[in-house]
């Protein structure tokens, strides 16, 4: 009887540590204590191995069901941020370190780092350039006029 109150306690102190440690997790935990509580009440688990056999399944099952239906009418506070971190670069103005030609790709400083270059026109170490898009690691810029 002594492992019934165990079992009830444990289960009632994780669901209610959901509020404080929010993640969609520890209320499944505490369901399953509460399930196992009430499989030892009603004569359904007689010895620990039974126990922690439910304990893990009812966990699991009540996880993998009702944590994605949970998720999908109780949202948690999301913010989508711009993840393309091309468009944040371009139009931003570089110094050409390397000479860049339109057959010979050069270098740019950009963020203090180097990078490695391309452009249709001539742009002479030292000059400004733009930087119109971006080709894997290399940008494509054009001379600030």
């Amino acid at each position: 009887m002594l492992s019934l109150y165990i079992w009830a306690i444990t289960g009632i102190i994780m669901v209610l540590a959901e509020m404080i440690l929010p993640g969609g997790i520890i209320i499944f935990l505490g369901m399953g204590c509460l399930t196992v509580a009430a499989g030892i009440y009603f004569g359904l688990i007689t010895n620990i191995v039974t126990a922690f056999l439910t304990f893990f399944i009812t966990s699991l099952i009540y996880l993998l069901i009702l944590r994605s239906l949970f998720m999908k009418y109780f949202e948690g506070d999301s913010q989508v941020h711009n993840t393309d971190e091309d468009l944040d670069n371009i139009n931003s103005v570089v110094e050409v370190i390397e000479l860049i030609t339109p057959y010979k790709a050069g270098r740019v400083k950009f963020r203090d780092s180097t990078w490695e270059a391309q452009s249709e026109h001539e742009i002479q170490i030292g000059q400004k350039a733009i930087i119109t898009k971006r080709l894997g690691n290399i940008w494509i810029v054009d001379p600030i006029k």
